[in-house]
């Protein structure tokens, strides 16, 4: 899977978005196509890999568990409330 906008990121994000497992590079993808000013916010104030691995870690639960194998993948989200969109910034 390729990182969309891979020159907006930092050198050393980049890398680390790299050797990520493949949910958190999806969820990185879908940030930078959908809110790309609140991503580069984020890599700003160093902020955003630590909002990447905990959503990417919350997704992964929610996907996880049980009974929910025959859901969409947006059912489940919208079943748990997860939001498509990286925080805003100051939250």
């Amino acid at each position: 899977m390729e990182i969309h906008l891979p020159q907006d990121y930092p050198k050393p994000v980049l890398a680390k978005l790299q050797s990520m497992p493949p949910l958190a590079v999806e969820i990185a993808i879908r940030w930078m196509r959908g809110w790309p000013k609140t991503v580069k916010e984020h890599l700003k104030t160093g902020e955003y890999l630590g909002f990447l691995k905990a959503q990417a870690e919350t997704e992964w639960r929610v996907l996880a568990q049980p009974g929910n194998g025959h859901l969409a993948r947006h059912e489940i989200a919208e079943l748990y409330g997860l939001s498509p969109k990286p925080p805003m910034p100051g939250s």
